[in-house]
């Protein structure tokens, strides 16, 4: 009986071996980045599919109002919500194969341990991809990156639209309803500024529950705050703290670090009104082995689609040049 192929084996212990990895790849895709853990752990990343992502938003109340006796009604009807539409943005990380590396690794333990190796790199890969994104604007790659929190939190100062609608300075408007809050004046650190920032997103009991900036302004944070206050990796007290990222508790809020998080920046996020919407056909899913005619290779692609959607950007603020 002849022996197995490459192909054949490849085809059969690679892709096992890149199956059994990808649950370790999409659990080390939220727990190097705060923000997506923060959304796993309150159940705001979502399966979806269809043409595009779609976002519905309240803008303004419904009529009503106080009345005595036979006083008239107000019974016309009124607009007060609408949607925001985003497009899907796609991500790949590849997993190339030369025909010489799997020439000298014909077993199938040889192979399983290459593609294991190609894996590790994508554990490590994947996150950076769209951890460096979200921070961002969106405009990365001619537009296909997802739209971030840069683009999101704006006031429309620098961005003038958010998921399709233009913003406004106008009350009970659709315009106004997705209209952030961003400081670029130069800000020296302080935790009354901190305070003031917080504040600047907070509406009534909706306040920011996040607050994600660069080590070097953790580290002037962690100074001045109460000791009591500093949660180390394993400490429940802080949700984030409790899955491995020390944080520090502001006003209700977790302080933690991303290192993809742009230098001089702090994020205020409110959470509750973040989500992210992976398509239910493209978390990290695998191609398939691929083998070009015009090369001695193996290819193959792990494929993500989804999209980072703020609700409620005026409950979101970002100050850009902190020192």
């Amino acid at each position: 009986m002849a022996p197995p192929s490459l192909t054949y084996i490849l085809d059969n212990v690679g892709t096992s071996t890149i199956e059994k990895r990808l649950q370790g790849l999409i659990d080390g895709f939220y727990k190097s980045n705060p923000l997506a853990m923060r959304l796993l752990q309150q159940d705001r990343i979502l399966a979806d599919g269809g043409k595009d992502v779609r976002q519905r938003i309240i803008y303004t109340r419904k009529p009503g109002g106080s009345y005595a006796g036979s006083d008239t009604f107000d019974t016309s009807k009124k607009e007060s919500r609408t949607e925001m539409v985003f497009n899907w943005k796609q991500y790949y990380v590849d997993i190339s194969l030369d025909g010489i590396d799997l020439l000298k690794n014909a077993g199938e333990s040889q192979i399983s341990d290459l593609v294991q190796d190609e894996m590790d790199e994508a554990q490590m890969t994947a996150p950076d991809l769209i951890g460096d994104d979200v921070f961002l604007d969106g405009t990365g790659n001619g537009g296909k990156a997802i739209t971030g929190l840069r683009a999101a939190f704006d006031d429309g100062t620098t961005y003038t639209t958010y998921g399709g609608i233009t913003r406004s300075s106008t009350a009970n408007t659709p315009g106004k309803a997705v209209s952030g809050n961003v400081t670029t004046t130069a800000t020296t650190f302080s935790l009354s500024q901190m305070n003031t920032f917080m504040g600047t997103a907070t509406i009534s009991n909706h306040k920011p529950n996040l607050i994600i900036t660069t080590q070097a302004l953790w580290n002037k944070w962690w100074e001045r705050a109460q000791p009591a206050q500093r949660f180390g990796p394993g400490d429940a007290r802080g949700a984030l703290a409790a899955v491995g990222f020390s944080s520090i508790e502001f006003n209700g809020a977790e302080v933690v670090v991303d290192g993809h998080c742009p230098s001089g920046n702090i994020f205020f996020i409110n959470t509750n009104f973040v989500k992210m919407v992976i398509h239910s056909k493209r978390m990290w899913e695998p191609t398939g082995w691929k083998y070009p005619t015009n090369s001695d290779q193996a290819i193959q692609q792990l494929l993500w689609a989804g999209e980072l959607v703020v609700q409620s950007p005026r409950l979101q603020n970002l100050a850009t040049n902190v020192s």
